[in-house]
């Protein structure tokens, strides 16, 4: 029902690289309406008394607000100026929940609602971060050591009272989980959220769950979802929306996700999107973020899957799953 022009905050996506403005348009355009930031705790805490390094977020934040985007931040990432392992979630002490704590309230504090960014750049069109996530796929060993439901947990908690203290408007989205990690790399979606569900304080720890259901196929995908959706209606959180923060299939080879030709890929979307629509009112889900906006070129070191996944080439160039995309978004 959205007017022509306007954006639709259920299709969104993720860039592997810098966004510049003819992006930014061309998203807009395309009628995008929502993009995923991911926010790395140390691009912004220097630790100790330095003065937090706002410049590269403000941009984004900007970018998005004039193009009438809405903006998820993912706080992640711990520094290395607190520990050697940026896996590590800063539960283990009181240094490090306390650190955590400053960076999560100082965030919400510049974007969040009244945000001194908006204060501070009334040229600025207002459109407040009005959802966190916190973490990324705490449920995979490259994401975080030890991959605990516990440990997460007590983190999502802890941010989630720190958030709702200074900007009470503010909704706090679960990490996308991984669906389903390979063998001895972590611990499947739907059995993490199930054990986080046995820790006191958890159900009204967030208001949004996120997966991220990779699979080879459009039915996989959905089985991959379902028991987010099922584990949570059954812990009663029947009326909390869900998110999926991460999807995407390649042009390539590489990977089991990989389709091997623009073509192919094009097609895949087509139909996981026509699936994720038949299914948004029983999931409950308000979005869909690709993953992602761009190929990368190989001269660039990613994961095996990261290199065709995009949108577009490396060189700007639309593939065919951009415009598979713009028949749902501009109804072509």
């Amino acid at each position: 029902n959205a007017r022509a022009g306007d954006t639709d905050p259920f299709y969104g996506v993720m860039s592997q690289s810098h966004m510049s403005s003819a992006d930014w348009d061309l998203m807009k355009w395309g009628r995008l309406g929502s993009y995923r930031q991911p926010v790395a705790w140390g691009s912004v805490d220097r630790g100790g008394e330095r003065p937090f390094r706002w410049d590269e977020l403000d941009g984004v934040v900007e970018s998005a607000a004039r193009r009438d985007i809405d903006l998820l931040p993912v706080l992640y990432s711990s520094p290395g100026w607190l520990t050697s392992d940026r896996r590590r979630l800063p539960v283990w002490g009181k240094r490090p929940i306390g650190e955590w704590k400053e960076f999560v309230k100082k965030v919400v504090l510049r974007y969040g609602t009244d945000g001194t960014f908006w204060s501070d750049n009334p040229e600025v069109p207002v459109r407040q971060v009005e959802r966190w996530q916190i973490w990324n796929e705490p449920n995979i060993k490259f994401y975080a050591h030890p991959v605990s439901a516990k440990l997460y947990a007590r983190l999502l908690k802890i941010s989630a009272r720190v958030i709702r203290k200074f900007d009470p408007d503010a909704e706090i989205v679960t990490a996308g989980f991984y669906a389903s990690p390979p063998d001895g790399k972590g611990i499947d979606a739907g059995l993490f959220l199930k054990r986080m569900y046995r820790i006191r304080g958890v159900r009204s720890s967030f208001d949004v769950a996120a997966i991220h259901p990779y699979g080879s196929t459009t039915k996989q995908t959905l089985e991959r979802t379902n028991p987010i959706r099922r584990i949570m209606n059954r812990n009663g959180n029947r009326k909390r929306r869900m998110l999926i923060t991460e999807i995407g299939w390649g042009s390539d080879f590489a990977t089991v996700f990989g389709t091997g030709s623009e073509r192919g890929q094009a097609i895949q979307l087509d139909s996981a999107y026509r699936k994720f629509l038949a299914n948004r009112k029983r999931l409950k889900l308000d979005a869909v973020y690709w993953y992602a906006w761009n190929d990368l070129p190989e001269s660039v070191k990613a994961c095996a899957f990261c290199y065709q996944t995009g949108l577009f080439d490396p060189q700007g160039d639309a593939k065919a799953a951009w415009y598979s995309l713009l028949r749902y978004t501009h109804d072509i």
